[in-house]
């Protein structure tokens, strides 16, 4: 069964009200390394195919970068808005276009990680509220490497935001909570699982979030 028009509608119910809002920030090396590769020329086939993914796959971002390294993929996987996100290299992308063998195996890699991913997420038990995105990346070689970004409170920020419930249920503004970041990468989904489940969350440092200005109380 073609995984494009079975797995990708799934993931499109299942997950169109999950998406997180948390905003996120990209190291300077990162950010530069993905503004030098941005350009990415792309054959009429390769187009139609990435637009025929996007479609079928309603809550997957797929991204097309070329990428050297684990950090570069991670700043491309984190430019991601929906809760997964496929990082793809060009000239991968354009063999699944032009081979159908190639499609059929990359397609059958998507939705074995997808299922895998979505399965994690019960398996993380409360940590799950921990992850704001998953994803994989499939490289030129035909690679898969497994991506998790996640986002957390620190008990005092925890504290703050329950003292100004009060403030918010009167309209004033709520300054944004510090949290804490971390991005873990492995070869399977199981690494990938350990990995989230032994992040130490007491050596990651907190890091200050944009004020959000819409930060207000209309309600009646």
């Amino acid at each position: 069964m073609n995984g494009i028009s079975s797995y990708g509608a799934y993931l499109g119910n299942q997950y169109d009200n999950t998406t997180h809002s948390s905003q996120r920030t990209n190291s300077t090396k990162q950010t530069q390394a993905v503004k030098d590769k941005d350009e990415v020329k792309l054959s009429d086939k390769a187009k139609n195919l990435l637009k025929e993914l996007r479609k079928s796959y309603g809550n997957v971002d797929f991204i097309v970068a070329n990428y050297n390294t684990d950090e570069e993929a991670d700043a491309y996987l984190s430019r991601g808005t929906k809760d997964f996100s496929v990082l793809i290299d060009p000239e991968e992308l354009e063999k699944m276009a032009s081979d159908e063998k190639t499609k059929q195996k990359n397609l059958g890699i998507i939705d074995d990680a997808m299922g895998k991913l979505s399965d994690m997420r019960e398996k993380l038990g409360d940590k799950k509220d921990e992850v704001t995105r998953f994803g994989i990346s499939i490289d030129k070689n035909g690679t898969v490497s497994f991506f998790a970004e996640l986002e957390t409170l620190s008990e005092k920020q925890r504290e703050r935001i329950e003292n100004s419930k009060e403030d918010k249920e009167e309209g004033r503004y709520i300054q944004s909570p510090r949290v804490k970041r971390t991005k873990v990468t492995a070869n399977s989904a199981d690494e990938l699982l350990d990995k989230i489940n032994n992040v130490d969350w007491s050596k990651i440092k907190e890091e200050k979030t944009e004020p959000d200005r819409n930060r207000f109380n209309f309600s009646i």
